[in-house]
């Protein structure tokens, strides 16, 4: 049976970079995270266009890749950022990942954010961001040094667009589900099971992990790609699941239990 109460931070031993349990708003805290995804973007846009960041790869001893024929689409927003075709697409990447978190926070999410959770959540975004840019950037490990280099026909770039699309909307889809679910005041108490969550206990990890691991390839080819997705594997197994896991357990009790019995995986279905 689940419990009717809010779990305090002391009864769990996990810990996550958001509380678990403490449904309450953050107006500042919130608007903290939300303004350092929105500078994410800005942030990406100077290294994209070659105004800052460059000199990280110089220090290191890396070449920077000369800058292609920029995009003419005839929109003057588009236009006017100065950017090859392969490159607004990376940016777009990382806009379209902001707009789902600003959604997810403003739409979904219960939990009040803590100030250094906003910090630290914000920030790992944007530096892994960061770099996956830089190595695009940089001659020798760029997904752009490639034999079709930096086209929109480069097979880095488009098998990257297509996990990519796969793996946000899925994580995506992921919070519509459990939003509709616990909109509906007969599911109070009890722990969404269906959908996507049918197939695995954490499928918006996965999702997580496959936009992570396909941003990568996008900008600096498989190798990139394998080990950004053999990372968030393990942190997603090792960090956010056993925190959740604790907090679901002492939540929801036996229904919990039962879950996870009838659905044994957590991130990849007869895998993981």
């Amino acid at each position: 049976m689940a419990r009717p109460d809010a779990l305090s931070q002391t009864e769990l031993r996990a810990k996550d970079f958001v509380p678990r349990g403490k449904k309450s708003s953050s107006p500042l805290n919130t608007t903290l995270f939300l303004g350092l995804r929105v500078l994410d973007c800005l942030i990406q846009y100077s290294i994209l266009s070659q105004l800052y960041g460059t000199g990280v790869i110089k220090l290191f001893g890396g070449t920077i890749r000369p800058s292609p024929p920029t995009l003419h689409a005839g929109i003057a927003p588009i236009d006017a950022l100065n950017l090859s075709a392969y490159r607004a697409v990376l940016l777009s990447m990382t806009c379209i990942t902001t707009i789902k978190h600003i959604w997810f926070v403003l739409c979904v999410a219960e939990e009040a954010w803590t100030v250094s959770g906003a910090v630290i959540v914000a920030a790992f975004n944007t530096f892994w961001n960061t770099l996956n840019n830089l190595l695009f950037l940089c001659a020798t490990t760029s997904a752009a040094s490639s034999p079709r280099g930096e086209t929109l026909a480069n097979l880095y770039l488009l098998v990257g667009v297509a996990l990519f699309l796969l793996g946000i909307g899925a994580e995506w889809q992921c919070e519509i589900q459990r939003r509709q679910f616990k909109a509906d005041v007969r599911n109070k108490g009890k722990p969404f099971t269906g959908g996507l969550f049918s197939l695995v206990r954490h499928p918006n990890y996965s999702g997580y992990t496959l936009w992570r691991a396909s941003g990568a390839m996008a900008t600096s080819g498989m190798l990139s790609a394998t080990l950004t997705g053999v990372f968030f594997l393990y942190d997603f197994s090792s960090r956010a699941i056993p925190a959740l896991d604790e907090y679901c357990s002492k939540r929801y009790d036996n229904m919990w239990t039962n879950y996870k019995q009838k659905t044994p995986y957590t991130l990849v279905p007869y895998v993981l």
